[in-house]
């Protein structure tokens, strides 16, 4: 049973939220709307989780409050069925769209395919996100009426013994996504922390030690294996270039050997090199090598990449610890106290008006954003 004086501060906490979720909210929609450097594909997902969380405040958690004031308050039942259908929904898009976030991480970072840079391809990602959830959910409240459940205080489903329905619908729209979201983050971090510059799988060409198949080709009219060896190219292929070629011997003195060569040069110009000199003098070798930086088109992991990619990793890592005790609880509802369902909807709440936080915190351009558009409504307002 709560004590009195927690039911009348409680309220403090979901309104405090509720003015933050939909503050933060607009601002990041503003923000990416009107600055050009956030005006981007990457940015999309998080303009629909803004608008999904300030529906979410505005809907839910203003009857929550009203609930827990008055235990004995029944709204209409047409409200009750909205309430109820809206909530689950709002629920189910937030974790789609972690799902879309991540998915979109992981073809930008690990994979060369531009599949989702398309802006047809991100409309589509996104009207799912919405979409999924509201057919998912539609069936079960048009067969079943929601009522208030006394536990969560909230017109739901909860008291139906239709599991039979309410079970593939929950772990389709809950289970399957989030599961998805936490396997392609792995995979994200798995690929951003393998060690840079392992040259496993590349040989030197025209080594007495190599044992590539390519030792036939020393004596091709690029290298002549009668000639004192003097200085060899190493090729490694740039990210994203999709080749693989093997490294070829820069030519010596001989004039037709550079007419020969000059093609296969021409071939690795848009490819990253790591130079070897070699010296076989007096039976002394010396190896000295350097690396060429890679362009920055292709540099898939440059810091810029690697910060967006913290910041959606952490938005998921918020969404985690706010949703995860709640959707438990659901699952287990009948060994829950009410008091802990209490706790956990008010971290729920809590989910909206910590996005903005992270993403001001994480990100700079939105970080100035906020700053520039808070300043010009102050300017405004006084």
């Amino acid at each position: 049973m709560l004590k009195p004086w927690f039911l009348f501060t409680l309220p403090l906490f979901p309104t405090v939220s509720i003015v933050v979720t939909v503050v933060g909210g607009l601002l990041t929609i503003l923000v990416i709307w009107t600055r050009p450097a956030l005006r981007k594909l990457v940015n999309a997902p998080l303009a629909s989780l803004s608008c999904a969380g300030i529906l979410y405040a505005t809907l839910f958690s203003p009857f929550w409050i009203q609930q827990i004031l008055n235990p004995q308050w029944e709204p209409p039942p047409a409200l009750c069925w909205f309430l109820g259908y809206s909530n689950v929904v709002l629920g189910g898009v937030s974790v789609t769209h972690m799902l879309c976030i991540a998915l979109q991480r992981y073809f930008k970072i690990c994979t060369n395919s531009i599949l989702l840079n398309a802006t047809r391809a991100l409309v589509i990602m996104l009207l799912l996100t919405w979409l999924v959830p509201m057919v998912s959910f539609l069936p079960l409240y048009v067969v079943e009426e929601p009522k208030v459940d006394p536990k969560l205080k909230r017109c739901s489903l909860g008291r139906s013994d239709k599991l039979w329905a309410k079970i593939p619908t929950a772990i389709l729209v809950y289970v399957l996504p989030y599961i998805a979201a936490l396997a392609f983050y792995t995979l994200i971090q798995n690929h951003v922390t393998k060690p840079v510059g392992n040259l496993e799988g590349v040989v030197w060409v025209g080594d007495e030690m190599s044992t590539s198949s390519d030792d036939g080709q020393k004596s091709s009219n690029c290298t002549d294996p009668s000639k004192q060896k003097s200085t060899m190219i190493l090729v490694a292929p740039a990210p994203g270039t999709g080749q693989n070629d093997q490294g070829k011997k820069s030519p010596l003195s001989d004039e037709e050997q550079k007419g020969n060569c000059r093609i296969e040069q021409d071939k690795v110009q848009n490819m990253t090199l790591t130079a070897a000199t070699v010296s076989d003098q007096t039976g002394q070798t010396e190896r000295q090598q350097h690396a060429v930086p890679f362009s920055s088109s292709q540099n898939c992991n440059s810091a810029a990449e690697r910060q967006i990619t913290k910041m959606m990793m952490m938005l998921f890592a918020v969404y985690t610890l706010c949703f995860m005790p709640l959707t438990l609880m659901v699952f287990f509802s009948s060994k829950v106290p009410a008091e802990a369902f209490t706790v956990g909807q008010l971290l729920a709440a809590l989910n909206g008006a910590l996005n903005p936080i992270v993403y001001g915190v994480m990100n700079k351009n939105i970080r100035q954003g906020y700053k520039n558009t808070w300043d010009r409504v102050l300017n405004f307002i006084m």
